[in-house]
């Protein structure tokens, strides 16, 4: 049974996708309450995540600053300072800063981010190589060049003593406490990280959902996207045109990777 912030946040989404985004920011500030009332400050964080998003769409950048801001701060008590799940909200802090020209700002945050990275991934890793093509970005905008030998000028800090986190993490999709790389509770349990099943997956261009899909629903090019993830190519498609038209069998979660199974024959 959800949880009530589970809900609210469901209905923040649901209004989202209709439009009415008054309805969708009331309803996450409902969730963000009901949220604390579980003591958990990774679910207020990720309530908060999603709040930023949505000011963030709507253009709102001061106020989505703000959110994110509150967010990290939340994960960072819980998780640490180098936990890798920062990065992706310095991410958006940058840029929130970057669209209200806080150019120095958004180059610190992002600093942040990729120190982060590297620590937890390594320079060629895709969420590290993502950050170093914004951080080049973000410096044509300065009239600066961004070299990877600065990076070493920045003072990455020692390795620190690894500490468990006060919290799991929580899924974004199924929103169910997990440990390690990916959630394995929900319908991302095939897109594992390659040192796991590095002999049955393989990088593929595939399908994945970008909200829920119910089931009867005609799925449609704003119902899907391409991604590069960690799957079984038998188990998906590579063509958003092997897709388009065809009805789901069953609910399709956000960010899960469609497979034939999943639809109705033609």
């Amino acid at each position: 049974m959800p949880e009530n912030w589970e809900l609210f946040k469901i209905c923040a989404e649901n209004a989202a996708l209709k439009g009415d985004y008054a309805r969708a920011e009331n309803f996450m500030w409902e969730a963000m309450e009901e949220a604390a009332k579980t003591q958990s400050l990774l679910k207020v964080a990720l309530c908060m995540d999603y709040l930023g998003d949505l000011y963030l769409k709507l253009g709102k950048f001061a106020d989505a600053e703000q959110i994110y801001n509150e967010c990290l701060e939340k994960q960072i008590t819980v998780l640490g300072i180098e936990h890798p799940e920062l990065a992706t909200v310095l991410n958006k802090l940058s840029n929130c800063q970057a669209f209200q020209n806080k150019l120095p700002q958004a180059e610190d945050s992002l600093k942040q981010a990729l120190l982060i990275q590297l620590l937890a991934y390594g320079s060629n890793h895709p969420h590290t190589r993502f950050t170093m093509k914004t951080m080049e970005g973000l410096y044509v905008r300065q009239g600066k060049t961004f070299d990877m030998a600065e990076i070493g000028r920045w003072g990455l800090p020692p390795p620190a003593e690894v500490k468990q986190p006060l919290e799991q993490l929580i899924c974004k999709t199924c929103h169910k406490p997990y440990t390690g790389a990916q959630c394995s509770n929900c319908t991302q349990m095939r897109l594992v990280a390659m040192p796991v099943m590095a002999q049955e997956l393989e990088r593929a261009n595939v399908v994945c959902a970008t909200r829920d899909i119910r089931a009867g629903s005609i799925i449609v090019l704003n119902l899907v996207h391409m991604d590069i993830r960690m799957v079984a190519r038998s188990e998906c498609f590579g063509s958003v045109k092997q897709v388009l038209g065809r009805s789901a069998k069953r609910l399709l979660r956000e960010g899960q990777a469609l497979k034939l199974s999943d639809l109705e024959d033609v």
